[in-house]
């Protein structure tokens, strides 16, 4: 349950659509996460865009049975610039706590790839633990700006793999176009790229865990993607996400400009 809200948290972030032209702009945004149907947790995130960087911080909270019986919550603060062709993270960190469990991760990011990485407490590694290696840091990304896809049109949006790392492990995020669908929230409306995420653990991980092998096989994310006007940055609106437990959904609740 732990690594599923997690992930949530992340998505959460994801959808995110804040990227406007304008010099400084400020958006607010909440969503609702569901398990198997069931609303397990709820965030809220702002974000601020610039001409040429961008600072996300958001904060996801456990609701209903789940705060009674495995109270959680985390925040999540990624840094960095906007460049011609993609966007490229500078500082990103994850605080986490479960019950009486809690985490806080940092990753640093420099010349196309991941500088540095602290984790507290440092991940516990077994004998059957795959390191990850300098060469499969090179254009790597974290779990949040990896998913905000500069493109010319939307058929280029799906059709590549995203190289990501959370701290620990590496994971190769394989993109294929499904269809377009519409979208509304907030009373904005348009059309979507909707895409199918199929898994590839690379590294970081215990090669016995079961939900490794899990996750290769039968792992599946869709997500859909939405061109924020004039940016030619593609943004994730809401994503459905297969699990061990059920699927996990999140959704918008609110949107809105809070300065410009």
């Amino acid at each position: 349950m732990r690594r599923t809200l997690a992930a949530a948290l992340f998505l959460c972030a994801a959808l995110h659509p804040g990227i406007s032209n304008a010099d400084t702009t400020v958006y607010r945004s909440e969503y609702a996460i569901t398990v198997l149907g069931l609303p397990v947790g709820t965030s809220s995130f702002e974000t601020e865009i610039g001409s040429d960087h961008f600072k996300m911080t958001g904060t996801m909270t456990a609701r209903g049975l789940l705060a009674l019986f495995q109270p959680t919550s985390g925040s999540v603060t990624v840094t960095g610039n906007i460049v011609a062709d993609r966007i490229a993270a500078r500082e990103f960190t994850l605080n986490y706590t479960s019950g009486d469990e809690k985490q806080r991760t940092e990753i640093g990011f420099a010349n196309g790839g991941v500088a540095s990485t602290v984790n507290e407490p440092k991940v516990k590694k077994r004998k059957d633990w795959i390191e990850v290696t300098a060469a499969q840091l090179k254009g790597a990304s974290d779990p949040i700006s990896a998913l905000l896809i500069r493109a010319n049109a939307p058929g280029d949006v799906c059709n590549r793999t995203v190289r990501i790392f959370d701290g620990a492990m590496r994971l190769d995020v394989k993109l294929a176009f499904l269809r377009i669908v519409p979208w509304s929230i907030g009373g904005r409306t348009g059309d979507a790229v909707m895409c199918r995420a199929t898994f590839e653990p690379v590294s970081g991980y215990h090669k016995s865990r079961k939900e490794i092998a899990w996750l290769r096989e039968k792992g599946r994310m869709d997500v859909a993607f939405a061109t924020i006007e004039g940016t030619g940055v593609y943004a994730p609106l809401r994503a459905t996400a297969s699990t061990q437990i059920g699927p996990v959904r999140v959704y918008a609740t609110r949107f809105e400009i809070l300065a410009k």
